[in-house]
Order: C-alpha cells, then sequence, then structure tokens
C-alpha cells in the first residue's frame, strides 16, 4: 500500500520536517473545514428562511424548541463549545503549559460540537455568526496535529494553536491578511519570530484550500466608492463616534452581565437554563417580526453596502437586542458578522444627512468602525472590511474610523474577548464557578 510506505517514509524525516508536515496538514484540514462550515451554515439558514417565508410562525416554534434542543446537545457532548470561540482560544494560549486545560478549551471533540451548534443555531434563527467559531475549530484541528509529531513543549503548542487561529478568519473571510493580522493583534498581542513563519505559511495554506473550492470572491462582493476627499471627516467622525459608543455598550453588556441583569433573571437563568433560552428564542422570533435580524446579517449587509438595498432605523436596535439575547443563551456563535451588520445600522441613520455619493462609503466605515469597537482591534478590523469589499480605496478612511471608534469603545472600560478569556481560565481553575 502506498499510503503505508509514506507513512514509513515520514517517521524517518527529522523532527523539523515532521513538525513542518503536520502544520501544512493541519493548515488544510482548517480551510477545508472553514468552507464546508460556510455552506453548512448558509444551507441552515436559507432552510430557516424558506420556512418562515411559507409559516409565519415558524421562527416562534424553532427559535424555542432549536435553542434547547443545542442545550441539550452542547450538555452532552460539547462542553467547552459555548459562545463565540475566540476567547476560548485566547485563553489557551494563556495555559500552553498545562495540556490538560487546553483539552477542557481545544479538541477534536469540542471542534465537531462547535460546527454542529453553529449550524444549527443558524438554522433555528439565532442570531449569530460563523467566524469566531472558526476561530476555536481551526485551533483544536491544528492543535490535535501535535500527535503527529513528538514534540511537546509550551512553544509548539502555542504555535499551533496561533496558526490554527489565524488560518480559521482567513478562510472563514477569504481574508489572508486579516488572518495574520488578528493573530498579531488580537490573539497573542507579541508572535516570536519563529512562531510568525508558521504563521504565514498555515494562513496561506488555508486560504488557497479555500480559494481552490470556493474561488476568488469577497465577502461581501466589490464596491465601488469615490477615493479619499476631506470632506468625508466630518460624517466619519459622526459614525465612528456613534459606532464606538453603541459597540462599546455592546461589548459592556456582554462581560458585565452581573451588573446589569436583575437577580431574578439571573437565578432562573441558572434554575431553569432551557427556559431560558427558550424565552430568548421567542424574543428573537418576536423581533424578526419587525425586522430581517436572523443569523448573522450577511445578506441583507450585503445589498446595502452594495447600493441594492435599505435599512429601516429600527435595524439597529432590534439587532443589537437579538444578538445580545443570543449571547445570553450562551449557545454556540460568533458576534463578527453581526457585529458588521450592526454597523451598517448605524451608518444608515446618518445617510438622510449627507450626499448621496458617499452613502455606501459610509455603511462600509460604519461596519469597520462597530467591529473595531466591539473587539477593540482596530487594525484587523479595518483589514478585514477591505479585504471582505476590495475597498482599498477607503484604507485611510476606513484606518481612521476604526481607530476612533476603538478609542469611544475604551470609555466603557472593556475589552471583550480578553475579558472572556479571562472568565474562561477562572471557571477552570475554580470549577464551581459553573454551579
Amino acid at each position: 500500500m502506498y499510503w503505508k510506505r509514506w507513512l514509513v517514509r515520514i517517521k524517518h524525516l527529522p523532527e523539523r520536517s515532521r513538525a513542518t508536515l503536520a502544520l501544512w496538514f493541519g493548515a488544510a484540514m482548517v480551510g477545508l473545514v472553514a468552507v464546508v462550515l460556510a455552506k453548512a451554515a448558509d444551507g441552515a439558514l436559507a432552510i430557516f428562511q424558506s420556512m418562515s417565508t411559507r409559516w409565519a410562525w415558524w421562527p416562534f416554534f424553532a427559535l424555542p424548541c432549536g435553542g434547547m434542543a443545542i442545550r441539550w446537545l452542547m450538555q452532552k457532548m460539547g462542553k467547552g463549545s459555548e459562545g463565540s470561540g475566540i476567547p476560548q482560544a485566547m485563553a489557551a494560549l494563556q495555559v500552553t503549559d498545562q495540556p490538560a486545560l487546553i483539552k477542557q478549551l481545544l479538541s477534536l471533540r469540542i471542534a465537531c460540537a462547535k460546527f454542529i451548534g453553529v449550524v444549527a443555531g443558524l438554522g433555528c434563527g439565532f442570531v449569530l455568526g460563523r467566524e469566531g467559531p472558526t476561530v476555536q475549530i481551526g485551533a483544536s484541528l491544528m492543535y490535535a496535529c501535535r500527535r503527529f509529531i513528538p514534540l511537546s513543549d509550551a512553544v509548539f503548542r502555542r504555535q499551533l494553536i496561533l496558526a490554527g487561529g489565524a488560518a480559521g478568519i482567513a478562510a472563514a473571510f477569504n481574508t489572508p491578511l486579516a488572518g495574520i493580522v488578528f493573530a498579531f493583534e488580537e490573539l497573542a498581542r507579541s508572535v516570536e519570530e519563529k512562531t510568525s513563519g508558521k504563521l504565514l505559511g498555515a494562513v496561506i495554506l488555508a486560504g488557497v484550500v479555500s480559494l481552490a473550492i470556493q474561488g476568488d470572491y469577497t465577502y461581501f462582493g466589490r464596491i465601488h466608492v469615490p477615493g479619499f476627499n476631506y470632506s468625508i471627516l466630518w460624517p466619519m467622525f459622526i459614525v465612528a463616534v456613534t459606532a464606538g459608543l453603541v459597540g462599546g455598550f455592546f461589548s459592556w453588556l456582554c462581560v458585565h452581565q452581573d451588573r446589569w441583569l436583575p437577580v431574578k433573571v439571573k437565578m432562573w437563568r441558572a434554575a431553569q437554563p432551557y427556559l431560558f433560552i427558550a424565552a430568548c428564542g421567542f424574543l428573537i422570533a418576536c423581533m424578526g417580526l419587525a425586522a430581517p435580524i436572523f443569523g448573522s446579517g450577511a445578506e441583507i449587509t450585503s445589498e446595502v453596502v452594495t447600493g441594492h438595498g435599505t435599512m429601516a432605523w429600527y435595524f439597529l436596535p432590534m439587532k443589537f437586542l437579538g444578538l445580545l439575547a443570543t449571547f445570553l443563551t450562551g449557545l454556540p456563535g460568533g458576534i463578527f458578522a453581526p457585529s458588521l451588520s450592526m454597523g451598517a445600522g448605524v451608518s444608515s441613520w446618518f445617510l438622510p444627512w449627507f450626499d448621496s455619493s458617499i452613502h455606501i462609503k459610509l455603511i462600509a466605515i460604519g461596519m469597520a468602525a462597530m467591529l473595531a469597537a466591539v473587539t477593540r482591534a482596530p487594525l484587523t478590523s479595518a483589514i478585514i472590511l477591505i479585504e471582505m469589499t476590495d475597498g482599498h480605496t477607503m484604507v485611510i478612511s476606513i484606518l481612521a474610523a476604526a481607530m476612533i471608534s476603538s478609542t469611544v469603545a475604551r470609555l466603557f472600560g472593556t475589552n471583550l474577548y480578553h475579558d472572556l478569556a479571562e472568565k474562561a481560565l477562572q471557571r477552570l481553575a475554580y470549577p464551581q464557578l459553573l454551579k
């Protein structure tokens, strides 16, 4: 058998060569799984929308019942797969010297549960994205590749987790530069020289696999806007500040639930988690009657940013509450794409104030600004938006808006992913906090 011969040859390769092969294999798998997740998630949401169009009552059944079913599944097989997935990857980077703790944050079991949970959540209509979860899935897949290499030091485990998370972002959005910047700016804050090479290789290979399957595409299509002009500064400033306030407030609500949730609600959620999820699902279904908030919001955002659609003034508050309600359930799901959708909603408030020639540009600026405010990662947010829209003519405007909104969001004193990562580590160290 040819494959047996190849295994024998691989076993006799130098340790460094085997490490490189494992990294390449893991990156290719991350790219493949990211594409499959994207297709499955889009298909699940399309089914939900079709059923909702056919039967107006469908969301009121799918959201509460589906949410409870996902919760049951997570309890049975997916502990550790709750929420976005980015905080878990960040927490794992802080305990690379403790493999036993990493297994509770990153594993093939968690990756499978995350995949199923995200697809099921979108199929039920919850307000969530698949991009954040792809980071945890990618890091889990890459970390699992350590089994093929007789290396067990903390540095190599850190390299695998970083490369997997970055490759996940790159493949999910088809944004290789954003994947690299995300690893430097958000996941690790600093990356060693040796890690940088592995990171670049993983991102490139994951991107190649994604391109081979889906072709060369931009997430929100290619937009055409006028070049930089000083007249854009005032509207950009207004949109960026507003996005900073909205995004910063959203992050504060997510991190500091104990400060604003009524005591009776917190007690009820702890005692009756299934009923709490059902209630959140029912609330989302009600808001969905007023605005198209179900899912990530990528479809309506694509229409708006390309100039083929509009958003009502109440879309933003409905999307905000829907995303917050989904977050409170603890179900698997990310906030990247929904945040971009909220950013488009912020910009839509101000479009009547300014000339129509800059409307699309303001929508794109609002999207980047909102993502930067929520994640406090301005460079990643700007580059993601530029790559997702092929908006290289907006580099200065988007970078400035992202920096302004991120600075405004600091007023709330939260850093969403880092704060959630710290909470995840606290729960690992003190399991009784989970009760």
